[in-house]
């Protein structure tokens, strides 16, 4: 059951940052004569909201141990590695994410953020 959890939750989170990067990176549908502009703007304003929301979410599912922590660490650091937008509001979004998630549960686990962390912000 607590596989589960953190499956759904890290693939909703998921589709949420994607929404994201596509409305940074600009991919994301052109405005033209029947699509509007602000629907856009409120479309990541949602997917922002969201992602906080569900993380904060996360926070107390893995503090209470009701999530599988270390798939939980696991997706943030791939997160960290696979991320490369120019603009650094997606990786500020992510990186407030993991220095909130408490890394005292395993040594190996806190080089390797640190490792990612320090190769993301020299990149």
């Amino acid at each position: 059951m607590i596989a589960e959890w953190t499956q759904a939750l890290t693939k909703f989170l998921h589709e949420q940052l994607q929404k994201i990067i596509e409305h940074y990176k600009g991919t994301g549908a052109p405005v033209g004569f029947l699509t509007a502009g602000p629907t856009s703007v409120i479309d990541v304003d949602a997917a922002t909201r969201q992602w906080n929301y569900v993380m904060l979410l996360v926070q107390h599912m893995y503090d209470d141990g009701l999530i599988d922590r270390h798939e939980l660490l696991s997706w943030l650091i791939e997160l960290l590695e696979k991320v490369r937008v120019a603009d650094d509001t997606v990786l500020k979004l992510i990186m407030g994410q993991v220095l909130r998630v408490s890394v005292s549960q395993s040594l190996i686990v806190a080089v390797q953020y640190f490792t990612v962390i320090v190769s993301a912000l020299l990149f």
